[in-house]
């Protein structure tokens, strides 16, 4: 993770209600040059300003959609990177705070995924490992997933993804026999599962043991290979949870994020990305009750959005993503005045040899689609 340098105390010792105003004033002033991009789990009092909302990818997108000569993303670290890659250089991506990383990105360092590859597939034999990476991962894990011939995939076509990954080159697929699927283990085997595979299909490969902790029958015998990484917020779900807010509400539907543990997922009444939790509560008809399974922030704001439903997150105690949290209103202002200076700070560039690799593991994922 990186190191943010503290900024100024003009910044950190003003007002709320101060530094909220200069923001306003700041985003006027630059407006033909500015994008401003807000991930759903960002606070209310940063993600106001936001000029688009989404999740990772769908803002990324819109980076590269988008004519401003600097793009401020409001979310973590690989988001920005994500956008780097799709703009093609052409943006000036800021990150308001360098330390707002992903603490499940940083579970799958690009060289031991490599190394996981060829351990792998020596174990495999003739069986064609591809690795399949969740778009939540680093610049370089998603580069050497492109050079594998792998894809990277989100939250919402991981499923459309896997069933590319396995399907013979011959019919336009991965050719692949088993998957390497980095870094969210839950995401990987809740896919499995979603797909019509077995728990007992899936191990687990943990990069801080020798050979991933696996035999090479273990791995002769697996199709689905699942990096030992998981999302922390998302972990802060469980089923006896689900059963609570059912015994409180008998009519309440829980809709949880894939990156909840199984157990969490077969227990809810459905899973899906943060856009397909979105979507199913605002197409949902009023009197609706839900409970749902991922970050507090945005089923706060999604509450806010539908009082003519009941909608509250699974757990008892907030679930926040404390490592986007660190992206606060003291910090962009301070990256919009270093614009208005002339200077650019904080910016996230990746370089141009791996972006042109991840690119290709990108593009393959949007060529996939979100078909099931």
């Amino acid at each position: 993770m990186l190191h943010q340098s503290p900024i100024a105390e003009e910044y950190t010792g003003a007002s709320a209600g101060e530094v909220l105003e200069r923001i306003a004033r700041r985003k006027a002033e630059l407006a033909g040059d500015l994008c401003i991009l807000g991930h759903h789990y960002q606070r209310d009092e940063v993600f106001r300003f936001a000029d688009f909302t989404g999740d990772s990818l769908k803002l990324s997108r819109q980076a590269a959609a988008s004519d401003a000569r600097y793009i401020v993303f409001c979310g973590v670290h690989f988001m920005a990177e994500s956008a780097d890659i799709l703009t093609g250089g052409r943006r000036t991506v800021i990150l308001p705070e360098l330390s707002a990383g992903c603490p499940m990105a940083d579970m799958a360092d690009a060289d031991d995924l490599a190394e996981a590859l060829e351990v792998l597939q020596a174990a495999a034999g003739e069986a064609r490992i591809l690795p399949v990476t969740y778009v939540n991962s680093s610049a370089e894990a998603k580069a050497l997933t492109g050079r594998a011939g792998g894809a990277c995939c989100t939250s919402g076509n991981a499923c459309s993804v896997f069933r590319w990954a396995l399907r013979p080159t011959a019919e336009g697929g991965g050719g692949a026999d088993k998957l390497l699927a980095v870094p969210d283990q839950h995401l990987g085997r809740n896919t499995a599962v979603a797909i019509g595979h077995t728990l007992g299909d899936c191990a687990v490969y943990d990069p801080r043991q020798e050979r991933g902790g696996l035999s090479e029958r273990q791995v002769r015998e697996a199709t689905f290979l699942l990096w030992k990484g998981h999302c922390h917020v998302h972990q802060r779900f469980t089923v006896e949870q689900v059963r609570h807010v059912r015994r409180e509400r008998a009519d309440i539907r829980v809709i949880v994020h894939p990156e909840c543990p199984h157990e969490v997922v077969a227990e809810a009444d459905d899973a899906g990305s943060t856009e397909q939790i979105l979507r199913a509560v605002a197409d949902s008809p009023a009197g609706s009750a839900w409970a749902v399974g991922t970050e507090h922030n945005m089923v706060h704001r999604l509450a806010a959005s539908h009082p003519d439903k009941s909608i509250r997150i699974l757990s008892d105690t907030p679930a926040l993503c404390q490592t986007m949290g660190r992206i606060d209103p003291a910090h962009l202002l301070w990256a919009l005045d270093e614009l208005a200076a002339g200077r650019i700070v904080n910016r996230v560039e990746v370089a141009p040899d791996v972006a042109a690799a991840a690119r290709i593991a990108v593009e393959r994922m949007v060529s996939i689609g979100e078909q099931h």
